[in-house]
């Protein structure tokens, strides 16, 4: 009898988490400063009302949000019936219950998929052109990222996050709106006084949202993170006997010139980009895939090669 495979935050999820300690605490920061006007004398009650809230991004319906605000679609009846015996068949190869899972669409032309919240697997329109085993394929590797936690660490940090970032936006957009002030007076006096405003709004900012100066070195972290991720998913996709048919779909990828389009980006770009190469997810893909066997069923975060 096939051993269930339990959920579980992998590497990838955790070092998601801890890289995003310093904007957590500023979040927790910009909280307690919202929160000392109404309970001065309890400065712990609003972060630890913040940290509990937590709870709600895990909720069930908050997934369907979620899909919603990534402009998915429930499938319609044509799709169910291509996508729920595939996803069963994968979940039976990972021994998991199917019901979990809830299935959404997107509308593209470009194949792709993704894991959002804790329970949604999402396909693209033009993923649906694939052969079904292919497409079962992609379904695995998805359902790795929830298995590893993927999606749900990403969301938590966003939840998280949400104070701190916010803080920094408005107090940009304030900026940006005193220096179109200061430009429209056209004046000098006018300009050099907004631009030390300016100076004293990007001194508050840093205050309340310390976080700011890491940015530079967070963001390569993460997307480093985001990386190793994806080869984790397919390697949980390989494990579950897809290996093969998930080497197929990232061939073709390469074969359209993904790999070339990568190639001629900045070393920034690179740098950031949440996914790795095809040719990088092929070797250690072949590495982790063996041939189908009885565990795998005799089968063989998004699978998309260089999309954020």
């Amino acid at each position: 009898m096939r051993a269930t495979r339990r959920r579980r935050f992998d590497l990838s999820a955790v070092s998601e988490l801890l890289l995003a300690v310093p904007t957590v605490l500023s979040s927790l920061l910009v909280v307690t400063l919202l929160g000392k006007p109404v309970t001065p004398e309890v400065l712990w009650l609003f972060p630890v009302l913040w940290l509990v809230s937590g709870a709600v991004v895990l909720l069930p319906a908050t997934d369907a949000v979620l899909a919603l605000t990534h402009r998915l679609r429930r499938p319609t009846r044509a799709e169910k019936q291509v996508l729920v015996p595939l996803l069963e068949s994968v979940c039976d190869a990972a021994a998991l219950d199917p019901r979990r899972y809830r299935l959404w669409v997107q509308d593209s032309r470009e194949i792709n998929a993704m894991a959002v919240g804790g329970r949604v697997v999402s396909v693209s329109t033009a993923a649906l052109g694939l052969r079904p085993e292919q497409l079962e394929a992609v379904l695995a590797h998805e359902l790795g990222h929830h298995l590893a936690g993927h999606a749900r660490a990403s969301l938590l940090r966003w939840w998280y996050e949400l104070p701190a970032r916010l803080t920094v936006s408005l107090v940009f957009l304030v900026g940006w709106g005193v220096l179109v002030a200061g430009a429209a007076l056209k004046t000098r006096l006018a300009m050099v006084a907004s631009l030390l405003a300016v100076a004293a709004l990007a001194v508050v900012a840093v205050a309340a949202s310390p976080w700011v100066l890491l940015v530079p070195v967070i963001a390569p972290l993460l997307a480093l993170t985001s990386r190793r991720a994806e080869l984790n998913a397919d390697r949980v996709a390989a494990e579950l006997g897809y290996g093969p048919l998930l080497l197929e779909v990232l061939q073709r990828w390469r074969n359209e010139g993904h790999d070339v389009i990568r190639a001629r980006a900045g070393l920034k770009e690179r740098m950031l980009a949440s996914h790795p190469s095809c040719t990088s997810r092929i070797s250690k893909l072949v590495q982790t895939t063996t041939a189908p066997g009885p565990e795998s069923g005799g089968r063989h975060r998004s699978l998309r090669p260089t999309g954020a």
